[in-house]
């Protein structure tokens, strides 16, 4: 049977607050949940009452707060606005705290190859204040996969070697780019610190599916060997935006606790 607790990453709904959503998850069986910073949940928007009282939402719910999830427009191998992007980075670094998560996601962009010296230099730079930063705020930078390899992502986090640092699996991305995700877990075992229960409709051409039908991805190896690595954190489902977030969890949820 699976260990892993089973969390939603919840879609920002313009026309839902953020704590109506996270009751619901509560409500079907979550146990814990992602959330973006952004809009109402942005760093800049969210006063101190304002994390006090989300706080206590979930400890009303008894849910976790997994991670916040921080979108980037830009990946990290350009000197374009770095300090207000690490700026703002630091700042989702002190809400995830203030909330108490541990975990910032964020896609940071592709690891540039070794051959190109100035991108590859700039990209491990910034990653490396990244990391400080985080660290120096009780948290870890957690870096979504399916921009590279796992073996590339690896050979990345291990040459920059700071606990701020971590990897978060997506499947679901590492097939839609044709990398193998049973690969990438092994690759990252030491750095893996969240994982979802992401796969594509098919082929690694085909759509984004953000749950288990139609599924290309082997799930049994991909437990598998999240267990054989000694994962015991969150197994995150993540609905299409689109879809019914309530019914696709419910899904999901069915199909994973057979395993």
């Amino acid at each position: 049977m699976i260990r892993s607790p089973l969390g939603l990453r919840i879609n920002p709904d313009p026309s839902r607050s953020p704590r109506d959503q996270i009751r619901e998850a509560a409500r079907i069986g979550a146990k814990g949940v992602i959330l973006d910073a952004t809009g109402d949940l942005s760093p800049e928007r969210l006063s101190e009452t304002g994390r006090r009282d989300l706080r206590h939402t979930l400890r009303s719910v008894e849910l976790a707060l997994i991670a916040l999830h921080l979108p980037t427009r830009r990946p990290f191998d350009s000197e374009d606005d770095l300090d207000s992007r690490l700026s703002r980075a630091d700042r989702a670094f002190s809400l995830a705290y203030d909330l108490g998560s541990g975990l910032v996601l964020a896609r940071v962009g592709s690891v540039p190859d070794e051959t190109d010296l100035k991108r590859r230099a700039m990209f491990l730079h910034a990653l490396t204040e990244l990391g400080r930063r985080a660290e120096h705020r009780g948290v870890r930078l957690t870096i979504e996969t399916g921009s590279e390899s796992g073996a590339t992502l690896k050979t990345a986090l291990d040459s920059i070697a700071n606990p701020g640092l971590a990897a978060s699996l997506d499947p679901g991305a590492l097939l839609l780019r044709g990398f193998d995700p049973i690969a990438a877990t092994s690759d990252l075992a030491d750095w893996i610190a969240h994982a979802y229960a992401t796969d594509t409709s098919g082929s690694t051409g085909g759509s984004r599916n953000f749950g288990l039908g139609g599924s290309a991805l082997n799930w049994e190896a991909y437990l598998g060997v999240l267990e054989q690595v000694g994962y015991r954190g969150f197994l995150t489902i993540w609905p299409d935006p689109a879809a019914d977030q309530v019914k696709k969890f419910e899904e999901k949820k069915k199909i994973l606790e057979r395993y």
